[in-house]
């Protein structure tokens, strides 16, 4: 419980460790809580960021009043607000933010981890948040939209954010989870990232996710992988969100995804639509669409499986790693959120129960995939 003094709270001072351990002197970026009177120092770079207080060398005569203050005494870090001495909470990026995975996931091998992620809507900031609470130390953001109001119901940003960039804005929102990842954007489509940008950006801990709206987009990703030979997962969703597709692919060891879908085989099984009109519809006309994609419980579904996945094959070679689904999926997963005729239409007829995930749909190498085909 949380001391008061006087009528207010006894201010309490989140900080790095690292900044008494350097002896730092300086500003304080952060934010200020007054409901609570609790600092939050986390100096890293942010829009949002404000300075909340300062630290020097030695005690001043005299020290504001409800001014943070910081000063060292024989080494030691004493922060003050105005007269009232400031109960200190020094904290580890890494040990601190991370502790509660250790035994699930370990936090040192996460953070030399890299996420290549291409399309940051509903799919994408979700994928972006939830590997940063992963510990996931590295990601190349790619995505040449703004965020808007009718974005909000299922993105992972907020109201504040609308009008932004969304790769700047997630970069933001994951940089709140860790604040020491390393993060570059690229506000392009896909095709127009230079190529050095990969070049100096992957390495053999790097995985990338498509996580657009159109499968055109999937089939470039698919040849960066196979140029760079690191893994491909590709998250989408059906029509209204009633269901969704995730394909996983290791240059290789399996199959590609133009193996999968570079014929017309793959529509007996597929009902992703590669039209550019930002809807996973089928429909013709985006005036006849009568619904949005799904709701974010629906897509967030779909997705955590996919992010699932993500974490086992960056995984690959980590003894210690227990596999959560890779060997019990197959490489293409079909998840449904309801068969239901009135959302799904005759296309819901292929699922014999809602929230079924599928594990029978075997892939193999195509004859007409030149690359692939040289492994057969």
């Amino acid at each position: 419980m949380k001391r008061k003094v006087g009528a207010a709270y006894q201010p309490v001072v989140h900080y790095p460790s690292i900044i008494e351990e350097q002896g730092y002197t300086g500003e304080l970026l952060g934010f200020f809580h007054d409901e609570s009177n609790e600092y939050n120092v986390i100096n890293f770079d942010s829009p949002y960021m404000t300075k909340i207080g300062e630290i020097i060398e030695k005690k001043p005569n005299v020290i504001p009043e409800n001014e943070l203050l910081g000063f060292y005494n024989d080494g030691k870090l004493i922060f003050y607000q105005g007269e009232i001495i400031c109960e200190k909470k020094p904290f580890d990026l890494i040990m601190n933010i991370f502790s509660r995975n250790s035994g699930l996931i370990e936090s040192s091998i996460m953070r030399e981890k890299k996420a290549i992620i291409i399309g940051l809507g509903s799919v994408g900031s979700l994928v972006a948040v939830e590997l940063a609470r992963s510990g996931v130390g590295n990601f190349l953001f790619i995505d040449i939209d703004t965020l808007a109001y009718h974005n909000i119901c299922r993105h992972q940003l907020g109201v504040n954010d609308v009008g932004r960039f969304k790769v700047s804005a997630v970069k933001d929102r994951v940089l709140q989870i860790n604040p020491s990842a390393n993060i570059t954007t690229q506000k392009i489509p896909i095709e127009e990232v230079e190529k050095n940008v990969f070049d100096s950006f992957i390495t053999e801990n790097t995985v990338i996710i498509g996580c657009a709206d159109n499968r055109e987009s999937d089939f470039y990703i698919n040849k960066i992988s196979k140029i760079y030979k690191i893994p491909f997962i590709s998250i989408g969703l059906w029509e209204r969100a009633f269901a969704g597709e995730i394909f996983y692919s290791i240059p290789g060891k399996t199959p590609c995804y133009e193996c999968m879908f570079g014929n017309k085989k793959s529509n007996a099984v597929s009902f992703r639509s590669s039209q550019n009109h930002r809807f996973y519809t089928n429909q013709e006309h985006l005036e006849d669409l009568q619904f949005e994609p799904g709701i974010a419980v629906d897509i967030n579904f779909v997705t955590e499986i996919g992010i699932k996945l993500i974490i086992d094959i960056i995984n690959t070679n980590n003894k210690l790693y227990v596999p959560k689904l890779i060997n019990h999926l197959t490489q293409f997963t079909l998840v449904c959120n309801t068969n239901d005729k009135r959302i799904g239409d005759v296309n819901a007829e292929l699922f014999t129960y809602p929230l079924q995930v599928t594990t029978s749909i075997e892939l193999d190498y195509s004859d007409s995939c030149s690359t692939c085909k040289s492994i057969t």
